[in-house]
């Protein structure tokens, strides 16, 4: 019987042989003092492997690498944004008496950052490559700091953002944590170049945490039920393409469900669009993975220092029967993905689109069949230009 990674290497070459990667620009944005950087400077790198993810927005993800290979092949950077709250203040702080995390100090600095996006830093697991967008509540005034990514560059500083040892809070209330109450409506207070198009992507992201039936409803209403009233994904022309949701147990009384949906945008009837957001976290399980043994690297699609919990993760969203039935085969008629997820959905993201924009040349881990499986069981065949589903 032949190998996964001999059966795969044919696969490849029939599918991936006249795949190109396009060059991109990135668009221009306005920064938080009014003037104009040009973002359009680069492009992208093209290797002969197709990149399966074109885009990727996270919302307060955490770390999940040790070092830099989040980036796309030749060290490029990945197309989208990472965004991030924190809060800052010039008054003088005064600490309740269960917040042992805080200082009564004076002077202007960070009072509370979103616990997810640092709490892997402290470890050494640092974000992905791509533009990092930091949306600050200064003294009651919403403010931003955009920091476009570069090509070519092995590590650039906002990769470590937030601050491993700033303050943050988690307890309800006073984290700055919540999709719609934190990142929609800061998002809402900044220049429309900066915040499009994460803010209508949040809907996707929410909207992940609803049952099947629910899924296509959230997405529909999502403007009369969203608080910050926000059209959402579907005034941009997606709708729900395909849904799954992996089911296992954890402990005696608890089930965690990963739920993954395909969104599909057929404005263009040449070119169809793609999202495919996976749910944040909403469990003990979840939380679990973030600590003790879960926390430890680990290697992930030939790629070593992945993070142990959400390689388990992805790994068990991937290898689920759903996954090949619904998911797969929905994502080879689009011509273009991204990525979309909140809190640990974001970080499933990361390793999703690591993997997936690998392609077979660059897996570095040698010959071991867990790579090759790790590899096949998420990928797949990308519509090529000019194709119809």
């Amino acid at each position: 019987m032949p190998s996964l990674k001999s059966t795969f290497l044919v696969a490849y070459s029939l599918s991936a042989a006249s795949s190109q990667q396009q060059n991109r620009a990135l668009r221009n944005s306005n920064n938080s003092n009014g003037s104009t950087d040009d973002l359009t400077a680069s492009s992208y790198t093209a290797t002969s492997a197709p990149l399966l993810v074109d885009y990727l927005y996270t919302y307060g993800a955490p770390s999940v690498t040790l070092v830099t290979h989040q980036s796309n092949p030749n060290n490029a950077c990945i197309p989208g944004t990472r965004v991030y709250t924190e809060d800052v203040t010039s008054s003088t702080v005064q600490c309740a008496w269960y917040q042992f995390w805080c200082k009564e100090e004076s002077g202007t600095r960070v009072t509370n950052v979103d616990f997810a996006s640092k709490i892997n830093l402290v470890d050494g697991y640092m974000h992905p490559k791509m533009d990092t967008l930091a949306l600050r509540n200064v003294d009651g005034k919403i403010e931003y700091n955009f920091n476009r990514c570069q090509d070519g560059v092995y590590q650039q500083s906002f990769q470590w953002w937030p601050g491993a040892n700033e303050p943050s809070d988690m307890i309800p209330g006073f984290h700055i944590h919540s999709l719609q109450e934190h990142y929609e409506a800061r998002l809402m207070q900044i220049s429309d170049s900066v915040s499009s198009p994460m803010l209508d992507y949040a809907s996707a992201a929410r909207c992940t945490y609803a049952d099947y039936d629910g899924v296509s409803l959230c997405l529909l209403n999502y403007q009369q039920e969203d608080p910050n009233g926000i059209p959402g994904v579907t005034a941009l022309g997606y709708e729900l393409f395909a849904h799954m949701n992996h089911v296992s147990q954890f402990a005696m009384t608890e089930t965690d469900n990963d739920a993954v949906i395909v969104l599909k945008n057929d404005n263009n009837p040449n070119y169809r669009k793609c999202i495919i957001a996976f749910k944040g976290s909403d469990s003990l399980s979840d939380f679990a993975d973030f600590a003790g043994a879960n926390n430890n690297p680990t290697y992930y699609c030939g790629r070593g220092g992945i993070h142990s919990g959400v390689k388990k993760e992805l790994w068990s969203i991937t290898h689920d029967s759903q996954y090949a039935s619904s998911i797969k085969p929905a994502l080879e008629t689009c011509h273009e993905v991204t990525c979309v997820g909140h809190s640990l959905g974001g970080s499933l993201c990361n390793l999703f689109t690591m993997c997936a924009n690998q392609g077979m040349e660059n897996l570095d881990g040698g010959d071991g069949e867990d790579m090759w499986d790790d590899y096949y069981s998420l990928s797949w065949t990308k519509m090529k230009s000019g194709s119809s589903w």
